[in-house]
Parts: C-alpha cells; structure tokens; sequence
C-alpha cells in the first residue's frame, strides 16, 4: 500500500534530539517533508528544527516525555494544529539500563516501559484517528532484540519484544477493519549514537553496541522509505538479519555465543563510573547529535537491506556473480503466508 510522497507528507518523529531520530529528522527536511521533532530536550529539539529547515523542510519542535499520556496526547494535537494533518508517525524514543537482572530495581524497571512500551502505545493510540484520515503509517523504530534477549539489556528487549507483539495485533486488527493505516516495524541491528554515553549503567563499563555498527543515517533512508511504502516488518542490516534466523533455526547457539561473548561485545572494556549521569528519569543537557563516539568503526551503508528492498537489484547481483545469494531476491519477493509472489514483509 504505497502512501503519498514524502514532500507532501507531515511527519511526526519522536527521540528527534539525537540518534537515529535525529538523523531520520534531518532526511526528511531534505525531502521537503513537514516535520515534527519531538523528545525531552529542548535544547537538541530547536538544533533538530534548524537542521531540518536548513534541509528544505518546515519543522516544529515539541517537548514531551513519552511516559505521560497527556503529553503523548498533546504532541498529536500540537501536530494537528500546526500542519492539519498525519501522515507518517515515527516512533523512535527509548531509553535503558544496562545491567544483570539481579541488580535492577523496581523503579528503573517501571520507567523503561513506561517510556519504551507503554509511551509508544499512547502515541499510536493518539494518532491513530489521524492516520486514519490520511491513510497513513505508524513506523515503530523497534529493534533485532525484540526477537533476540541479550545479557545486561533484559529490561530495554523485554520493552521491544512487547511492543512488536502488540502491534502485530494492532495491525490485523486495522486490516480487519480496513482502515488503510500502515503498521510497520523496523527491527535495526547495532546503531552508533549517542545513547550509549547517556545510558544508565551498572557494569562500571563504557557501553557499546554489538558490532556490526552503522551510522545512523545508513538506518534513515529505510525509514522514510517506509514512509512511502511502508513494510510489515523489516530487518535492517545484514547483522539484524543474522540474528533473527539464528534465533529461529539454532537458539542454543544463541545462548551459547551470548555466554562466551555477550558481557565483553558490549562494553568498550574502559572504566566508568556506575553514577555517571544518565538520561533514564531526566533528560541530559547539550546537543548530542545524531552520531555517538564509534565513528571510527561504524559503516556508512549496508548493502543487505539496499538489496532486500529492491529485488531487482538483489537479482542482477546474483546473476553477476557478486556472492550475493540469489535467495536475496526470491525472499524479498515470496509471501511468508505461502500464496502469491509478493515482498515478503510489505503491507497490502
């Protein structure tokens, strides 16, 4: 079900002061969409804003804190008010802790699903008459790990493994009605951004993501392609991909690699202190950015995802012998429900 372009469209993104949210903001200013950039920091959000006129589009910041309906509630009337309409909601706020489940406390427990799981419900539930009227889409910027529970991060996969399954009954429940609302969810793999100087952490330890990293503009252009034509799920980067069919054929194996390597792959191995400041409950002042302090080894592109979305790209590279898998290109046109040649994840 292909939506309108997205140079006509009013799109709502929330975390948009740093990270991919940030990033998702920027391209689409580029693309001359309406934009409103939304999160916690004021701060962040007015340099959001500028980048986004600077790109080409209109922009609006809004200060909210996910985990209050009101203001979840207030964000779509705001959105409303300033551009008439919503077309594209993208859901991209979180926050975490990092930790064994056996040093978790309650409170900590508390806010990261109130942000992460219900916060996102009351965005979508907020928006929802609205992308009805536009026959619009509900983008969740999930991740691998709601598939996948890694060591030290229980409570943030716990949120998203959650959140996917409530929007899967969401999502049938709208095609049952035949709303013409679009519900997607992003499963990204290893982001580099700012998230992991801001996170709460009970290792000692400079957090990092699992490598493979990607900068979070290689994530960007995915999104708003889902804008456009938005997809039922859609794992992004070849190392997403990888864990998902791990985790579907060999889950043991999971377990074992996760216990030989799960507490090193996620630390930068350099000390910190347990009661650095941290974003959980309180936003940090400054501007982030988009980008976080693995530069250096993070990549620009993946060329898994580039393919998957365009099969007859997927085709020619298999066909030229490039040592991409001709499977590429069946997949991304097979129906997992067993029925007609279609993209396997794409709406409608």
């Amino acid at each position: 079900m292909s939506k309108r372009p997205l140079a006509e469209q009013v799109v709502v993104v929330t975390g948009a002061s740093s990270g991919l949210g940030r990033a998702v903001a920027r391209l689409a200013g580029q693309r001359h969409a309406s934009v409103v950039c939304a999160g916690r920091n004021g701060e962040a959000l007015d340099a959001a804003v500028r980048e986004v006129e600077k790109a080409g589009g209109q922009a609006l910041a809004v200060e909210f804190d996910a985990a209050s309906e009101d203001e979840c509630n207030q964000l779509v009337e705001r959105t409303v008010d300033a551009f008439g309409r919503i077309d594209s909601f993208v859901r991209s706020h979180m926050v975490s802790v990092f930790g064994e489940v056996q040093q978790l406390r309650g409170e900590e427990l508390r806010r990261v699903l109130e942000v992460n799981f219900l916060g996102s419900i009351y965005c979508f539930l907020a928006a929802l008459p609205h992308l009805k009227e536009s026959g619009g889409t509900f983008l969740d910027v999930n991740s691998a790990l709601a598939y996948r529970g890694l060591p030290l991060q229980a409570p943030y996969c716990a949120s998203k493994a959650a959140l996917r399954t409530f929007l899967e009954s969401a999502r049938v429940e709208l095609e049952h009605e035949r709303a013409g609302v679009g519900v997607c969810v992003l499963l990204p793999g290893a982001i580099n951004t700012p998230h992991f100087d801001r996170v709460r952490q009970k290792l000692g330890l400079q957090p990092q993501p699992v490598p493979p990293i990607y900068q979070p503009e290689a994530y960007a252009q995915f999104v708003l392609q889902c804008c456009e034509h938005p997809y039922r799920e859609l794992p992004i980067t070849w190392g997403a991909q990888k864990l998902l069919w791990g985790q579907k054929l060999a889950p043991r194996v999971g377990d074992w690699w996760l216990r030989r390597t799960g507490w090193t792959s996620q630390t930068t191995g350099v000390a910190k202190a347990v009661d650095s400041p941290d974003n959980l409950f309180e936003t940090l002042p400054g501007d982030p950015g988009a980008r976080g302090r693995f530069d250096s080894q993070s990549r620009s592109r993946t060329v898994w995802t580039t393919l998957r979305v365009h099969p007859t790209l997927a085709t020619a590279a298999a066909l030229l012998g490039l040592g991409v898998p001709a499977a590429v290109a069946k997949m991304s046109q097979t129906d997992a429900h067993g029925g007609r040649i279609r993209r396997l994840t794409r709406i409608g």
